[in-house]
């Protein structure tokens, strides 16, 4: 191969001869134009088979790079509104920490706002067409809750409001990195929350306890149904939320103080279809809430059984050969436990017991309301339920102290004898 540098236009040009005789030049530092992001002068190496071609490829260079923006550094284009929303997406998760709001929000993409708007191009959504949109689910929102629903069906629920500000939300970070003209949802009005009739909060009183406590005796002795005997009569006896209980490691047993130390929680961090992520378990290492990091009193016998269930759990995994672990309610491969199945069972056997089903949330209820009838304080359930504040204690479970408000009748009476006699 042969090389030599000959004068073309006033410009270096290298003349290539290969060894089978064809002929290439290169002219180098060809002056492109100006990045209009960098301003910075951009220049590239052009190659042609003759003289004339590389001429004409130098022309096209400068096009191609007039066409492209002016621009060498990455331009990403927007072809519909799915793509937007998916933009947008991948930026929320990078600032947000609560793996809940993440999934929330992801379910309002899938849910609402793709199926709706995801096809249209961006700058093509009216504020009319998102106003009608936003009166529809109201409309269904309104209907479902006066049906007495207790979970809306998808697209009924009541957090429309919330679909509308993400959708706000995607439309400004369009204006920022897509030079949309507007955000059409900025104007939307949004039609009040429906609001339900006070909903009792469903708890076992004596009898349904009673009946509840005497069928989970009866069940027949399964390494299954020892496992959800021993969830149902630790959250009765804790009043912990279901995934603070899966969530508990053999370390957070307190024997010497009776305890069980409550500082993380178990939550599902949604899969993406799109990206080909499947959804999962994980551990977030606190509580539900600051306050929600407690410790919590139990009867002995409780600690006793979670203690047996989690060594019955590791002999397994010893017979077959896996690894043991720390969780107390760990699957058969050693993971994290979805309590989706053990929701169904609980399910299925309030309905055949004619118990209200209100899920394991019944009984953190129950458990207060045996706490009050007991004679708890307000600030005592409060630390023991992990709530935030006293006043969500009592909005929520002052209507379960039966007996204090009757006895509250008997002292009344009782005043008014000693004031009139």
């Amino acid at each position: 191969m042969k090389k030599e540098i000959i004068i073309h236009n006033n410009r270096k040009v290298t003349k290539t001869i290969k060894n089978n005789g064809t002929i290439s030049y290169t002219q180098r530092g060809v002056y492109i134009g100006v990045d209009v992001k960098t301003g910075k002068k951009v220049t590239s190496s052009v190659t042609a088979k003759t003289l004339r071609g590389l001429d004409r490829k130098i022309i096209q260079a400068r096009l191609d790079f007039e066409n492209k923006g002016s621009t060498l550094k990455e331009t990403l284009v927007i072809n519909n509104f799915e793509e937007l929303a998916e933009a947008w997406f991948i930026s929320f998760i990078t600032w947000v920490t609560s793996q809940n709001t993440i999934n929330r929000v992801r379910g309002y993409l899938d849910t609402y706002i793709i199926p709706k708007f995801g096809d249209y191009k961006p700058d093509e959504i009216k504020s009319v067409d998102i106003q009608i949109w936003v009166n529809q689910l109201a409309q269904k929102s309104k209907k479902s809750v006066e049906a007495g629903n207790k979970k809306s069906k998808k697209g009924h629920a009541k957090d429309f409001g919330a679909v509308i500000h993400k959708l706000s939300d995607i439309f400004d970070f369009g204006i920022t990195n897509f030079e949309l003209p507007h955000n059409p949802a900025r104007t939307i009005k949004i039609p009040p929350k429906p609001k339900p009739s006070q909903e009792r909060i469903m708890v076992l009183h004596e009898e349904d306890l009673s009946k509840w406590l005497n069928f989970l005796n009866s069940l027949p002795n399964t390494r299954a149904n020892r496992r959800f005997k021993l969830i149902c009569d630790t959250l009765l006896a804790s009043a912990l939320r279901i995934n603070e209980l899966l969530a508990l490691t053999i370390h957070d047993i307190d024997f010497k103080a009776n305890e069980i130390l409550v500082n993380k929680t178990l939550m599902w961090k949604a899969g993406n279809k799109n990206l080909g992520i499947k959804g999962k378990m994980v551990c977030k290492n606190s509580a539900k809430t600051d306050s929600g990091n407690r410790r919590v009193a139990v009867p002995r016998k409780i600690l006793e059984d979670l203690k047996s269930f989690h060594d019955e759990m590791n002999s397994y995994f010893e017979r077959h050969g896996l690894p043991t672990v720390d969780l107390i309610f760990p699957t058969i491969y050693g993971n994290y436990m979805c309590d989706r199945n053990e929701r169904a069972t609980l399910k299925k056997r309030l309905t055949e017991l004619d118990l209200p089903d209100y899920g394991f949330h019944l009984f953190r209820h129950t458990h207060a309301s045996l706490m009050l009838n007991a004679g708890a304080n307000w600030k005592e359930l409060q630390v023991r339920m992990g709530h935030k504040s006293i006043k969500t204690t009592m909005d929520v479970y002052a209507t379960l102290a039966n007996k204090n408000m009757h006895s509250a009748v008997d002292i009344y009476l009782k005043e008014i004898d000693k004031l009139t006699n």
